[in-house]
Parts: structure tokens; sequence; C-alpha cells
């Protein structure tokens, strides 16, 4: 994946100081979130007067102004693409939501390393199986799940800000993490994407915009693309997973379940006996809710 320019981090450091999502700064520049993210991993030029819109956006001082300056004038003006390295590599066990056909030709190769579930999927109803990972029980990936929200302070916290840890949260206890926007044409029907060693988690922008205006799917995708890189990010290859495997080995029922009980931990949904109340409360899908009130009761 593509690592941010010093552009880029000065950028998203600003960002994080000034407790912006990609989201809402693309509100008050009028761009999309994927351009900007684009900026920030320099796979798109800087353009020309962007440093004053984000001046004015983000209302920063005459520092914050020159280090923005100067961090642009570290940064290449070429355009990056994430790319594998070339020659003689084993595939590389990659996690993706309804994958397809990608249309963009520099990314055949990142292609190569994604297993692809079936389009239509939604979560806890998967047609098709994931990788084949090291087993984890339902226990113990509540028991993570429990400890994200913890660790976070969001223990009681009915609507977790799923958005914000990725963004904010993530970025604060390791320097290596990015988190990265992309458009429609670059990811296909891939919703999300973590590819392991990398550090990063990629959401695609249609998915990544209601996420923030609060849609619960959308929301549930990003925790599930949360569960993947807390539980499978550093493996670093693997087989598909079939029939005759135990369903929890398998990467998808993983994050999904990891994502269940993030978004709707058992201490809280007990207090809701109404799958309406409990998507309401917790900001996720009616049929997320349905499974998580079965799962508790």
């Amino acid at each position: 994946m593509s690592k941010l320019t010093p552009f880029g981090a000065a950028l998203r450091k600003l960002r994080i100081d000034h407790e912006m999502r990609l989201f809402d700064l693309a509100e008050k520049i009028g761009k999309s979130t994927a351009m900007i993210s684009a900026v920030e991993t320099g796979r798109k030029p800087i353009p020309e007067g962007f440093i004053d819109i984000v001046t004015k956006a983000l209302r920063l001082s005459e520092t914050e102004i020159q280090q923005l300056a100067s961090a642009k004038d570290k940064t290449s003006t070429e355009i990056k693409v994430g790319h594998l390295s070339p020659g003689g590599r084993e595939l590389v066990a990659g996690f993706a939501r309804q994958a397809d056909e990608l249309p963009d030709a520099l990314l055949k190769e990142l292609r190569k390393t994604f297993l692809k579930s079936l389009e239509g999927e939604i979560p806890f109803k998967r047609k098709r199986r994931g990788i084949l990972v090291p087993p984890l029980s339902r226990n113990i990936i509540e028991t993570l799940a429990n400890n994200v929200r913890g660790f976070f302070g969001l223990t009681d916290i009915s609507k977790l800000p799923i958005i914000e840890i990725l963004e904010f949260g993530l970025p604060k206890i390791e320097a290596q993490y990015s988190f990265e926007i992309w458009d429609e044409q670059e990811m296909g029907r891939d919703e999300g994407r973590v590819l392991p060693g990398h550090h990063t988690i990629i959401l695609r922008r249609d998915v990544y915009d209601a996420a923030c205006n609060g849609d619960g799917r959308a929301r549930f995708t990003a925790a599930h693309e949360l569960g993947h890189y807390a539980m499978h990010h550093e493996i670093s290859f693997a087989r598909a997973s079939s029939d005759n495997d135990p369903i929890y080995r398998d990467a998808e029922w993983q994050a999904d379940t990891f994502a269940g009980f993030l978004m709707a931990p058992r201490a809280l949904v007990k207090g809701f006996s109404s799958a309406t109340e409990a998507s309401d409360a917790f900001g996720i899908s009616l049929h997320a809710a349905n499974v998580m009130l079965a799962k508790h009761r």
C-alpha cells in the first residue's frame, strides 16, 4: 500500500490534531474523501492552491501553515501507486469483501493477492468462505472485541465511533498504521481491504462516506475490516478454506464475529428485546441486530 508522503503525514497529523475526519475535511473543501486520501498517500499530486483551501478549512495557525508548506516542498510531485515486490513471490493472503474484476490496470498485480467473496453478501450469511487462518473460538474473539472497546474507554458506549477509531485511535497506538479511502474505480466491488504486512486498512469511498453518515451496514463493514486487521494482518500465506474446514478457522467468519461483538457487545445488548431499538442504539443494520440479539439470549 502507498505510504504517507511528507505532505500527507503533515496533513494527517493536522487533521487528527483538529479532530477532523477525512469525511469532515472533504465536506468543508468540496472534494471527495478518496481524493484527499490519495493526496495524503501520494497516489495523486497536490492540487494547485490546496494548502490555501486546507488552511481555511482547518483554520491553521501561521506555524501550522509553515509546517504544511515545508512538507509540500519535501514531497515529490510524482504519483505513487502501491504495488507488491516483483518476481517469485508467493501469493499473499488478502481479505476482500464483495470482490470482483478491478478496472484499473495498475491494480492487476495487487488483485492477485485477494481472495474473492461472492457478490451480494451480507454480514453473517456467507455463501463462500474466506481463507484458512489459525483457529479462534467465539469466546476468544468476543474477549478481543471487548478489549478493543476497553482500550479506548468505550465499554459503556452503545453506538461505537468506529470511523474515529480507524482514523484517530489506531494511528496513536501504531506508528506504521495507515487508513486510506479509495475510489470505486480503484476498488471495484471490494468494500474494504486489509493487506497482510502493510499495516493498512482501506475502505471504498462510498462505504466510508455511508459509515460517516451512520449507515449500519457500512459501519459493520468498517468493524469487519478492523477485525481482519486485528486478527489477520500478519498472516503472510494461507489457502482458501473449504466446507471440510471448521468455521472457526475461516477468516470471514472470524471478522464478522469480531464485528458483531465489537458493535453490539453482550453486556449492552442484554438490555434490548427489540431488534429495531437495538439497531438504532448500536448503529447497525436490522439484520445484524437480530443476529446479535439471538447470540446473546
